[in-house]
């Protein structure tokens, strides 16, 4: 039997919702089937693991810096050069180049994904209108990590949803001594209100909101400790806010981390108090570890697993009603009854790794 050869087109093979999820769902799909090879804009830390699972990848720089002459031009060549079965493009509204690319290149199959329901950084209106069109336009196949992401790159063309997926096979549960000397290298007091945030330093993960709660507490005397996982462009923005909110002595910035699963079950609260995301596969990381998540209302829904573990709050409404949510315990949920709901809400790795390889028939 013939396998498939599919090009996948990602932002970065750096840690990131996008990444993760086709990560996980590429370590469970039947290679005898199926072969994943990769275009992204950034070199990160998955790329030795897709190395190792037999991918090549293909790194460009940004088509605004290229220019899309030269992007089409390039992946043009890629897909001549290795025949792609399907051409997979996991950045929305931006994918008009590559769709078109694909098309002059002959691809049958050519599927645009959608992972987010808002364009911030886009103010001309028009332009981005003329985008989606041309990228749905060139698209055999349109797919969306949620409604609310369909919607929004979609508009009122029918499309079919493949949530983010969770892999099991890489929860690990520590034990008391793992965690002990995880929180004692992190600078982690007994008695800590351990809080904790994974996400890239850009205006919609909201850090600002995160460091308002930082001060808030210490104004309180709660005992606690903030963790940043990740980096991006505001870093030193927020850093300088940390410095001038004098909650330095609380917040641990600690870059991107590969053990994002040991951190999870290190922390007492998750808080993603995004202004909007697309999923936020990092959400069913915190339920899998049995972490209870603070996040914002304008998140999907589709995310919960309905185990108790979420608490939905307005990002306009009282500060307080944050704090109170971060300082309450909560009651520990049997893993077997989270892993139950994750199969059963169909987000298991290898149950989305089948309906994905649906596309490129």
């Amino acid at each position: 039997m013939t396998v498939k050869k599919i090009l996948h087109i990602i932002p970065t093979t750096d840690f990131g919702g996008i990444t993760t999820m086709i990560v996980d769902t590429w370590l469970n799909v039947n290679k005898s089937l199926y072969h994943f090879d990769f275009v992204s804009f950034n070199k990160g830390t998955y790329h030795d693991i897709l190395l190792q699972q037999g991918s090549k990848i293909f790194y460009e720089t940004y088509i605004t810096e290229q220019g899309p002459l030269s992007y089409m031009r390039n992946i043009y060549q890629i897909i001549k050069q290795y025949q792609y079965d399907a051409v997979h493009d996991h950045t929305g509204y931006r994918a008009v180049f590559t769709m078109l690319a694909a098309r002059l290149a002959g691809v049958s199959c050519r599927v645009l994904h959608s992972h987010t329901n808002v364009a911030e950084e886009w103010n001309n209106k028009a332009l981005l209108a003329l985008l989606k069109r041309l990228s749905v336009g060139n698209a055999t196949r349109l797919v969306a990590c949620s409604q609310k992401a369909g919607e929004f790159c979609f508009d009122k063309k029918s499309y079919e949803i493949v949530a983010n997926p969770i892999d099991m096979q890489k929860i690990e549960r520590l034990s008391s001594a793992e965690k002990k000397s995880l929180a004692e290298g992190l600078g982690i007091q007994d008695g800590d209100l351990v809080i904790g945030h994974i996400g890239r330093f850009v205006p919609v993960k909201n850090h600002p909101f995160l460091i308002e709660l930082a001060a808030t507490l210490k104004q309180k005397g709660i005992p606690f400790k903030l963790l940043l996982i990740g980096d991006g462009p505001l870093e030193q923005e927020v850093r300088h806010l940390v410095k001038q909110r004098n909650v330095e002595d609380c917040v641990r910035f600690l870059g991107p981390r590969a053990d994002i699963i040991k951190l999870l079950q290190l922390m007492d609260k998750f808080i993603l108090p995004s202004h909007f995301e697309g999923f936020g596969i990092v959400l069913l990381e915190a339920q899998i570890c049995g972490t209870p998540a603070i996040v914002s209302s304008t998140l999907p829904k589709e995310v919960d697993l309905n185990v108790g573990l979420l608490q939905y709050l307005d990002l306009q409404g009282e500060v307080d009603h944050w704090l109170q949510a971060i300082s309450e315990n909560n009651e520990k949920i049997d893993p077997q009854i989270i892993r139950k709901s994750l199969k059963n809400k169909g987000l298991d790795a290898q149950e989305i790794a089948t309906r994905l390889c649906a596309l490129y028939t």
